[in-house]
């Protein structure tokens, strides 16, 4: 699958929507596991299944089998990425004696990773390695089973001559070291030289024997090197789950033409991670997205960009075969998703801006028109002036309304029409009734419900005056703003 971004950047676009905090939560154990998320790539539809089933499967074992995990995860630390070497057997190439060295822990680790899960992954093929034992003798035909590497005298009876002679030579040596009358003789260096070339000789036939014999394990080699590299990825990911307490997300196949995007308990990972170090808790909030478009409108400070976000960040996450922060969730499965948001790391502003914006939306609509894609914007227009911001966010809502895509726009402009509109339902009234004022913005958070509540349009908004009440803004400026907005409602009734 060739999933496409707004932004195009995928660090741009990981970045807003929150998935580097993910990947800085993830622990994979090899470099291969590493790389992996370094670099991770979507999934196509039948390989993320495998990665939701294998994924709850790790998890419950993870939940009764903690100490065997914890020495699978051992063993994985100590294993030594040798893709580079299993190339080289692949294309029948000669190997050195470090490479030797380095595939022989390999497969002492990998063997002890095979006795260790054959039990637990008997059923579970995509896990269980491959039994690695003939290479292991090929390696360590004296059977001593040390993480060491040596041309044995027993590959080629010769050796065993060769180094015997030379061992007799380096004892005659000495012995003549300790006599400075004796003069040592000149031709026995050059025996010992002439004994060293033909040992480098036979240990290079030893190596070329060597490496056409594991020719023939190549494809052993790199189905074990494959499945370690999964059972990491499948493990950092079940522990991810555990951690950030996520669940198994509902795919739907594009066969499947899906009406709704239902997300319930949905919540943003990184803001609750923040929230739970002030000792606070984080509200989680249910979604439904119609396909055509839906219109958010709620005050500033009201959670409607996190919404955006965390809606994103889910999306994305399932289609790279992640458990998603929410209790439940039902997906499409997509080809483009769109997050057309303000980057607070990249600020512009005016102009500059609204140019920046409105090139991000034309090329999600562009895409929009063959693609199956979920489209976010937050605030668009929110630089220009209201009557021709709120034109254009009516214009958009009717253009993207064509499209049957699963499209969000965040607004707060008030006369935008659209069929499906939510609201944030804003302050507790409840918890408002014996509070006079407060003392900062983040007093100001917890007062808020940020649950979706269906809008009919002709709610008068009044959080944001409300809040300048709160904060002790003049009495004169709250009144005369309450004055002027009621107005304004009865002139466009």
């Amino acid at each position: 699958m060739s999933l496409k971004t707004i932004p195009s950047k995928r660090e741009d676009f990981e970045r807003l929507t929150g998935f580097e905090y993910i990947k800085s939560r993830l622990n994979p154990k090899t470099h291969m596991g590493q790389k992996y998320f370094k670099h991770i790539q979507p999934l196509n539809y039948e390989r993320i299944l495998e990665h939701f089933d294998d994924t709850a499967f790790v998890v419950r074992l993870i939940e009764r089998e903690d100490k065997l995990i914890a020495d699978i995860e051992h063993d994985l630390e100590c294993i030594l990425d040798v893709s580079r070497t299993i190339e080289k057997i692949t294309n029948s190439e000669i190997l050195d004696e470090i490479e030797l060295f380095e595939l022989k822990n390999f497969v002492l680790v990998a063997q002890e990773i095979r006795n260790k899960t054959l039990q637990v992954f008997s059923a579970h093929e995509r896990f269980l390695l491959p039994d690695l034992e003939a290479v292991i003798d090929l390696l360590d035909p004296e059977h001593l089973r040390l993480p060491t590497f040596y041309i044995y005298d027993v590959y080629d009876e010769r050796l065993s001559q060769i180094r015997k002679k030379k061992r007799e030579i380096l004892q005659l040596q000495k012995k003549n070291a300790k006599d400075d009358n004796l003069k040592e003789p000149e031709s026995i260096e050059d025996v010992v030289l002439q004994l060293t070339e033909q040992e480098r000789s036979i240990e290079n036939e030893v190596l070329e024997m060597l490496s056409k014999k594991l020719w023939e394990f190549a494809p052993l080699l790199e189905e074990a090197i494959q499945k370690i590299r999964y059972l990491d990825i499948i493990l950092a990911k079940a522990k991810l789950a555990i951690e950030l307490e996520l669940s198994k997300p509902i795919l739907y196949s594009k066969t499947h033409e899906l009406q709704n995007i239902q997300i319930t308990g949905m919540f943003n990972p990184q803001l609750k991670d923040k929230l739970a170090k002030r000792g606070k808790t984080y509200q989680p909030v249910d979604v439904t997205i119609k396909r055509g478009v839906t219109v958010i409108v709620g005050a500033n400070m009201s959670g409607k960009s996190v919404v955006l976000r965390t809606v994103a960040l889910i999306q994305y996450m399932a289609l790279l075969g992640f458990f998603v922060p929410a209790k439940r969730a039902e997906l499409p499965f997509l080809e483009l998703i769109a997050l057309v948001t303000e980057d607070f790391q990249r600020p512009l502003s005016g102009l500059s801006s609204f140019a920046s914006e409105v090139t991000l939306i034309d090329s999600a609509y562009r895409y929009s028109q063959n693609t199956s894609a979920l489209i976010l914007i937050d605030e668009p227009a929110r630089t220009t002036n209201p009557y021709e911001g709120t034109a254009i966010v009516n214009a958009l809502v009717e253009c993207f309304e064509k499209t049957k895509n699963f499209v969000v726009i965040v607004t707060h402009f008030d006369d935008v029409e659209c069929h499906t509109r939510f609201r944030v339902k804003g302050l507790k009234e409840d918890a408002l009734k014996n509070i006079l004022s407060v003392n900062d913005i983040n007093a100001i958070q917890e007062l808020m419900d940020y649950q979706l509540i269906p809008d009919d349009g002709k709610t008068v908004p009044k959080e944001a005056i409300r809040v300048m009440d709160l904060l002790g803004v003049s009495e004169d400026i709250v009144s005369q703003a309450l004055k002027l907005l009621d107005r304004h409602h009865k002139e466009h009734k």
